[in-house]
């Protein structure tokens, strides 16, 4: 159980926006509430984040196509990508995506806003890996094959690993069970429910 995602560089918005590589290249009042978000969202880890690249988005120009697929979602003003490294409690790489509008504001950050700025709050990855098995036990999983996931489950705004236990196969799918342990809790926070 690490955290070790791909290199990602983000280019949504290609045509319409302007990709830069520093923070001091948005507008001051932009770098000033990236600084804000940064202290009050990642207290300590603050200086493991990393700065990948920033695209700065012409939102009108991204939308005067008409596409209706581009209107399920809010277009940032501002796309900021940053990694995180904290190899001592188990995070290799974790790719930050935080979206602000024009004043700053965030529309979108897949970290969670409060509360999981200290190493302190994150339990063991064992315990958590031995509290899943057991959850997975009681509810007749088959713990002979399954995967591990890292995600920032936006619902409960909690960061959380997802143990996917395979139920069975069918031809070209396969078909999993699961339960989500937040990373600073011995909860099951969601899973499937199983037929006995």
């Amino acid at each position: 159980m690490v955290v070790k995602e791909d290199t990602v560089l983000a280019y949504t918005y290609q045509e319409a926006s302007i990709t830069v590589s520093s923070l001091d290249k948005l507008p001051p009042n932009i770098q000033k509430q990236v600084e804000t978000i940064m202290k009050d969202s990642f207290w300590e880890f603050k200086d493991s984040l990393h700065f990948i690249n920033a695209q700065i988005v012409d939102v009108l120009k991204y939308l005067e196509d008409g596409d209706s697929h581009k209107r399920h979602w809010v277009v940032p003003k501002y796309e900021l990508n940053f990694y995180l490294k904290d190899t001592p409690i188990g995070i290799q790489r974790y790719n930050i995506t935080l979206h602000l509008d024009d004043y700053g504001q965030i529309l979108q950050l897949n970290w969670p806003r409060e509360g999981a700025g200290s190493r302190k709050m994150f339990l063991a990855r064992k315990a958590i890996q031995e509290f899943a098995f057991k959850e997975a036990k009681k509810r007749r999983y088959n713990l002979h094959k399954f995967e591990v996931r890292f995600e920032y489950n936006e619902q409960f705004r909690r960061l959380c690993w997802e143990f996917s236990f395979l139920d069975h196969m069918e031809i070209g799918a396969a078909y999993y069970n699961f339960v989500t342990v937040p990373w600073d809790e011995l909860l099951i926070i969601d899973s499937t429910e199983k037929d006995n």
